[in-house]
C-alpha cells in the first residue's frame, strides 16, 4: 500500500519555527537539567545493488527518524490539527527532522545524540515517510538521557514490489524511457534494546542518566511531513506476517 497526502501550508508553518534540538557530534562536558536527551544507534540499511563492482555493502545514513511532540488525549502533534489548542512553548519547535551528526559509528551503524526539550515524544517519521498511521510515543525527562536502543528501517514493500537490482538496472540504461520504473514504497522502522555486539554507550555519558526507552504503542496523528503514510511496524509488513501465520501448518 502506498499513500501520499500533501500539507503544503503545515510544511511552510513547520519551515518557519525555531529548532528546539541540537545534533551532538561529541559527549557533553556536562548535560544541561533542563533538557533532555536521546541516544540512538542506526542500523545501516543493507545496499540493493552491492553486487555490482564497487558498490558499497550498506547504504550511507542520510536519511533518519522525524519526532514530534505528541498530546496523547487529543491524539495529534502539538499545536497542530486536533492539538491545535495546546501548542509548544514560544521559541520552541514542536517537531524536529533527522539530524546526521554522528557521536560513535562502526562498519555497520550509526550513533547520535540529540539534545530535546523535555516532553512526550512520537516517533513522526522515517525518511519520506509519515508513520501517521499508527507509531510509538515516549516521554523524555529533564536531565536524562533516554536510550532509543538499535533502529532498524526498511522499505515496506507490497506483495507485487521489491527493491531494483543490478539486472533492473542494465534494463533501465538500455530501453531508456521505456523501461518499467522502479518501486516505491514507505518505509517501516523497528527499534531493538541495545546489546553487548551494538555500539557502547560512549565514555563521558554518566551512567546513572540513562534510562531504557519506554515505548507506549498506537500513537496517532496528521500527515505533517507531506510524503507518504504508513504505520510504523509497516501496514504491508503487517499483512505479510498475517498471510504467512495463516498458512503456516498448525503445530501438533
Amino acid at each position: 500500500m502506498t499513500m501520499m497526502k500533501w500539507a503544503a501550508p503545515t510544511l511552510i508553518a513547520l519551515s518557519a519555527q525555531p529548532a528546539s534540538a541540537e545534533a551532538l557530534s561529541k559527549v557533553p562536558a556536562q548535560l544541561n537539567p533542563a533538557k533532555a536527551y536521546v541516544l540512538v544507534e542506526y542500523e545501516l540499511m543493507e545496499n540493493a545493488l552491492k553486487s555490482l563492482p564497487g558498490s558499497r555493502s550498506r547504504m550511507p545514513l542520510i536519511a533518519g527518524l522525524a519526532l514530534a511532540r505528541y498530546d496523547a488525549e487529543l491524539k495529534d502533534v502539538r499545536g497542530l490539527g486536533r492539538a491545535e489548542s495546546n501548542p509548544v512553548p514560544k521559541g520552541q519547535a514542536n517537531q524536529e527532522r533527522f539530524r546526521s551528526k554522528v557521536l560513535a559509528k562502526s562498519e555497520t551503524s550509526r550513533m547520535l545524540l540529540l539534545e530535546l526539550e523535555p516532553d512526550l515524544w512520537v516517533v513522526q517519521g522515517y525518511g519520506n515517510t509519515s508513520f501517521s498511521l499508527g507509531s510509538v510515543s515516549f516521554r523524555l525527562e529533564p536531565g536524562i538521557i533516554t536510550d532509543l536502543g538499535v533502529v532498524s528501517a526498511a522499505p515496506d514493500w507490497a506483495e507485487d514490489q521489491r527493491a531494483m537490482n543490478g539486472g533492473d538496472l542494465v534494463k533501465m540504461a538500455f530501453l531508456g524511457p521505456f523501461a518499467k520504473k522502479p518501486d516505491v514504497a514507505p518505509m517501516r522502522a523497528s527499534f531493538r534494546p541495545r546489546t553487548e555486539k551494538d555500539l557502547p554507550i560512549p565514555a563521558g555519558l554518566p551512567k546513572d542518566k540513562v534510562q531504557a526507552v519506554a515505548f507506549a504503542p498506537d500513537a496517532k496523528f496528521g500527515n505533517y511531513l507531506g510524503g507518504l503514510v504508513n504505520r510504523i511496524d509497516g501496514v504491508n509488513f503487517r499483512m505479510k506476517q498475517k498471510k504467512a501465520e495463516a498458512e503456516a501448518p498448525a503445530a501438533n
